[in-house]
C-alpha cells in the first residue's frame, strides 16, 4: 500500500467533478479505498490518515459520520404560510420535521429510499444482538449531567463491549461495510441522493452516515459538538408501525429548559437540527428503536438557508 497513491489519487479527484461528487456520499475511510481501488490506486486506510493531513485534500477526507455536539437557538420560525410545508413539533426552533411528501422537489428523494434501505450480508444479526446491554438503553431515560446518568456512566459495563464495538452505538453504520454484493448499488443511489438534494437545496450537501437500526438497536446521548451546523436526518422504515402509541424515538434534552423532549417516529420523516459548540447549549440526544421495525436514518449536512430553500420551492 501507499501514501504517495492515495495523495495521487486525491489529485486526481480534486480534478475529476464526477469524483468529487462521489467524494460527498462517502463517510466511511473504507469507501474512499475502495473507490481509489476502482479508480486503480490502491492504498489503506493508514495511507488516507496520512495523504489527508495534507491542507489541500482536507475538503474531500475530513470524515462525517456523526460524533458528539451543540446547538445554538435559531430564530423562532414564523408561522408558516398556506403553501409551505407545516413542522409537525411545536418547539420547532431547536427541531422540525416534515414529512417526506411534504417538501417539494422531494420525489427524486423518495425514489432513492429502496437502494438505501439495504440490510448488508456482512452484519452478522446474532452477534449485534449479543451487544444489547439493558443497562445502556435505560440509560436513554436519564438527563444528560443528572446524578443518576453521571453514576450510569462511572459503572464499567457488565460485560465490557466486544473489541472494536463502542458502548454508546448499538446499530449498523451501513458505510462500514463495503465489501458485499450490495454496496455498489448502494453507493451508486447515496450518489444519486446527493444530486436529487442539492436540486433541492440549491447548495452543496454531505452526507454524515447511513445508519441501519435493526430491531432493539439504540445511540445513546450524544452531541455531534465537533461537525457544527445544521443537519437532515431522512428516516424511513421496513414497514407501518401497528402500534401508533409504541414506535421508535428520538429524544433530546431542551438547551435551556433541561427537559427531555421524546418525539415519535412514522415512516418517511425528514428531521432538521442544529448543531453549535456553545458548551452551554450542547444538543443532547438519542435514538432507540425498541420495536420489531427496522429503521434506517440518513444524515447530512445541508446549507443554512435550508428553510428558505424550502418555502422558496413551495
Amino acid at each position: 500500500m501507499s501514501v504517495e497513491s492515495c495523495a495521487a489519487f486525491l489529485r486526481a479527484a480534486l480534478q475529476d467533478a464526477q469524483v468529487r461528487q462521489q467524494m460527498k456520499a462517502m463517510t466511511a475511510v473504507g469507501e474512499l479505498v475502495r473507490l481509489g481501488r476502482e479508480h486503480g490506486y490502491l492504498f489503506d486506510g493508514r495511507d488516507v490518515a496520512v495523504a489527508s493531513s495534507a491542507s489541500e485534500f482536507a475538503t474531500y477526507t475530513k470524515p462525517s459520520a456523526p460524533g458528539p455536539s451543540a446547538a445554538k437557538v435559531p430564530a423562532p420560525r414564523p408561522a408558516p404560510s398556506a403553501t409551505e410545508p407545516s413542522a409537525t413539533e411545536p418547539t420547532a426552533f431547536y427541531h422540525h420535521e416534515y414529512d417526506m411528501d411534504q417538501i417539494p422537489g422531494f420525489a427524486a428523494v423518495i425514489d432513492e429510499l429502496p437502494a438505501l434501505k439495504i440490510k448488508p450480508s456482512t452484519v452478522d444479526l446474532a452477534r449485534f444482538d449479543e451487544g444489547f446491554r439493558a443497562d445502556d438503553l435505560r440509560s436513554t431515560s436519564l438527563a444528560p449531567g443528572s446524578a443518576e446518568y453521571e453514576r450510569w456512566r462511572a459503572e464499567p459495563p457488565d460485560p465490557p463491549p466486544a473489541p472494536g464495538s463502542r458502548r454508546d452505538f448499538h446499530l449498523v453504520n451501513l458505510d462500514e461495510h463495503v465489501e458485499h454484493e450490495g454496496y455498489a448499488a448502494y453507493f451508486a443511489a447515496k450518489v444519486r441522493l446527493v444530486d436529487a438534494l442539492e436540486k433541492v437545496f440549491g447548495g452543496d450537501v454531505r452526507l454524515s452516515g447511513g445508519m441501519w437500526y435493526p430491531p432493539s438497536a439504540y445511540r445513546l446521548w450524544h452531541t455531534n459538538e465537533d461537525q457544527p451546523g445544521w443537519r437532515m436526518y431522512l428516516i424511513d422504515f421496513d414497514g407501518e408501525f401497528a402500534d401508533p402509541e409504541h414506535t421508535s424515538f428520538f429524544r433530546y434534552q431542551h438547551p435551556e429548559t433541561r427537559e427531555l423532549v421524546t418525539l415519535p417516529e412514522r415512516p418517511r420523516l425528514v428531521r432538521f437540527f442544529k448543531i453549535e459548540q456553545d458548551p452551554e447549549r450542547l444538543f443532547w440526544h438519542c435514538i432507540v428503536n425498541p420495536t420489531r421495525r427496522h429503521r434506517w436514518s440518513f444524515g447530512c449536512t445541508v446549507p443554512d438557508t435550508w428553510l428558505d430553500d424550502i418555502a422558496g420551492r413551495s
